[in-house]
C-alpha cells in the first residue's frame, strides 16, 4: 500500500510537470522586444600616423595576448608580470565580478524550470460548536489533527519572453564582466611594465648622476689645486663646488622617485612595500617594432570594446523584459501529496491529494509604471550604445597617439644623441681652455651643466619610448596579428 501511494504521488508529479512543459512549449515561441544587432561604427582603412617600417611589413614574431611583455626580452619583467597576474587585487576584484555574473546567469536560467518545494505541516485544531457550515458533527465541538505532506510545483509560462530576455541579458552581462576581467588584467600588466621602465630610466639617470658627480669631484680637486698654486681665484672653486652640490641634491631627489616607484610596484604585485626592492639596472632595451594591423582589428582585439558591445546586448534584452510586463503573467501550480488526521495512516493511498491550477495576472492600471520601465530600458540601451561608440573612438585615438609619440620620439632620440655628443666635446674644449688659462671656470660649469642636462634628456626620451611602446600594445588590445585572441 505504501509503494502504491508513492507511485501515485510520482505519477501525479510527472503528469503535472509534463503538463507544464507542454503548455510552455506551446506558448514560449514569442519574445517581445528588439533582438540584438551589432553596433556599426565608422572604421578608417588605415591609421593616419606613420607606422614603423618593420611593423608595416612582416614585422617581428607575433606576440600572444597573454604574454605580450615578452617582446621586451627581460626576464625580470617576465617574473613581475607573472606575480601581478597571480596576486594583484584589482584582478581579484574583477574575477569576483565574473563569478558574481556567472551566478546571476544560473539564477536567471532557473526560472525556465519549475520550482518544486516540500511543504509538510502538522497542526492540531479545535473547531467551535456553533461554527458555520457544520455538516459533520451535528453541532458538537471538534478537535482533530491535520497532517499534510505535499510537494508543491509552480511554473511561470514564459509566453512573452520575459524570462528568456532576462537570461539573455544575464548572459551578455556575464560576457561583459569576462571582457572587463581581460581589460583589468591588461591594464595591470601595462602598468607593471610602465612602472618597471620608469624605474629602469631612474636607474639610468642615477648612473649618469654618479658619473657626473665623479667628474665634478675631479673638477673641484683641479680648481682647488690651481687656487692653491695661485693659478685661479677662489670663485672658480666656489663655482665647481656649487655645481657638485646641486648634482648631489638632484641625485637625492631621484632616489625619492625611485623608492616610490618600488613601492607602487609592490602594491601592483599584491605585496606590502616592506622588504620589497628591485636591483638597480642602469640600462634599457630598445623599443620593439610593433605591427599594428588595421583599425578594424581593434574591434576584435580590445577587451574594453568587447565589454561595451556585450553591455549593448544586455540593455537590448532589458527592453524586452520591460515590454513583457505589459502582457499577462501566466503561472501554473500543482500539488501532490498526502493528508491525514493520523500519522499511522498518512501514507495510505486513500489519503493522497493532488491539484493543478492555472492563473494569469494582467496589468490594467499601473499609473504609468510600465511605460516608465520601457523608457528607462530604452534610455539604458541608448547610453550603452553611445558608450560603445565612444570606446571605439577612444581606442583609435589611443593607437594614433602612441604611433605619433613613437615616431617623434625616435626623431627626438636621434637629435638628442647628437646633442649629447656635442656637449661632451664642448666640455672637453672648455676644460682644456680653462687649464690653459684662456677662460674662466664658469665656461666649464656651463659646459658640464649642458652635458648633464642632455644626458638626462636622452635617458628620459629612451624611457618615454619604452613607455609609449607599452601603451601602444595596450591600445592594440594586448597583442597583435597572429596572437591567440582571448
Amino acid at each position: 500500500m505504501l509503494n502504491s501511494g508513492f507511485a501515485y504521488l510520482r505519477n501525479c508529479r510527472t503528469a503535472s510537470v509534463f503538463g507544464l512543459g507542454a503548455v510552455s512549449l506551446a506558448l514560449s515561441g514569442c519574445m517581445v522586444g528588439p533582438n540584438y544587432s551589432k553596433p556599426s561604427v565608422p572604421v578608417a582603412p588605415a591609421f593616419t600616423e606613420p607606422v614603423q617600417p618593420a611593423a608595416a611589413t612582416a614585422g617581428p614574431p607575433a606576440i600572444g595576448y597573454h604574454d605580450w611583455w615578452k617582446v621586451f626580452h627581460d626576464p625580470l619583467l617576465d617574473g613581475l608580470e607573472t606575480q601581478a597576474d597571480a596576486a594583484n587585487k584589482d584582478i581579484k576584484i574583477a574575477v569576483a565580478h565574473v563569478d558574481e555574473a556567472t551566478a546571476a546567469v544560473k539564477s536567471a536560467h532557473s526560472y525556465l524550470l519549475p520550482t518544486i518545494a516540500a511543504e509538510p505541516t502538522v497542526s492540531r485544531n479545535r473547531e467551535a460548536q456553533d461554527r458555520p457550515n457544520d455538516g459533520n458533527t451535528q453541532g458538537l465541538a471538534a478537535t482533530y489533527n491535520d497532517i499534510q505532506l505535499p510537494l508543491i510545483a509552480s511554473y511561470e509560462v514564459d509566453a512573452f519572453g520575459r524570462v528568456r530576455r532576462s537570461l539573455e541579458s544575464a548572459r551578455a552581462t556575464q560576457r561583459a564582466t569576462e571582457a572587463d576581467l581581460r581589460f583589468v588584467r591588461l591594464s595591470v600588466e601595462a602598468t607593471v611594465a610602465i612602472e618597471y621602465f620608469n624605474l629602469r630610466e631612474s636607474d639610468q639617470e642615477l648612473s649618469i648622476l654618479d658619473a657626473t658627480i665623479a667628474d665634478l669631484t675631479h673638477g673641484v680637486n683641479i680648481t682647488t689645486t690651481r687656487y692653491r698654486h695661485g693659478l685661479s681665484g677662489a670663485l672658480a672653486v666656489d663655482q665647481a663646488q656649487t655645481l657638485l652640490d646641486q648634482t648631489r641634491a638632484q641625485r637625492q631627489a631621484l632616489e625619492i622617485e625611485r623608492t616610490q616607484l618600488e613601492h607602487a610596484m609592490a602594491v601592483l604585485l599584491g605585496r606590502t612595500v616592506e622588504g620589497f626592492s628591485l636591483p638597480e639596472q642602469p640600462s634599457n632595451p630598445n623599443p620593439p617594432d610593433i605591427p599594428v594591423g588595421l583599425p578594424s582589428d581593434l574591434l576584435e582585439r580590445r577587451p574594453d570594446i568587447a565589454e561595451a558591445d556585450r553591455n549593448v546586448a544586455a540593455t537590448t534584452a532589458q527592453i524586452g523584459v520591460a515590454k513583457a510586463a505589459y502582457f499577462p503573467q501566466l503561472s501554473l501550480t500543482g500539488a501532490a501529496g498526502y493528508e491525514s488526521t493520523n500519522a499511522a495512516s498518512l501514507l495510505n493511498w486513500q489519503n493522497t491529494l493532488a491539484t493543478l491550477a492555472a492563473s494569469a495576472v494582467a496589468p490594467i492600471f499601473t499609473g504609468g509604471r510600465l511605460k516608465a520601465g520601457v523608457e528607462q530600458a530604452q534610455a539604458g540601451y541608448r547610453g550603452s550604445l553611445a558608450q560603445y561608440e565612444k570606446t571605439v573612438l577612444t581606442a583609435y585615438q589611443e593607437v594614433e597617439d602612441q604611433l605619433a609619440a613613437l615616431h617623434f620620439l625616435e626623431n627626438e632620440s636621434q637629435s638628442e644623441a647628437s646633442a649629447v655628443s656635442d656637449a661632451r666635446k664642448a666640455e672637453q674644449v672648455a676644460m682644456q681652455r680653462y687649464k690653459a688659462g684662456l677662460v674662466g671656470y664658469l665656461d666649464v660649469v656651463y659646459a658640464q651643466q649642458s652635458v648633464l642636462t642632455n644626458e638626462q634628456t636622452a635617458s628620459q626620451i629612451g624611457g618615454q619610448r619604452l613607455v609609449a611602446s607599452v601603451v601602444l600594445i595596450k591600445a592594440l588590445g594586448g597583442g597583435w596579428a597572429g596572437g591567440n585572441t582571448p
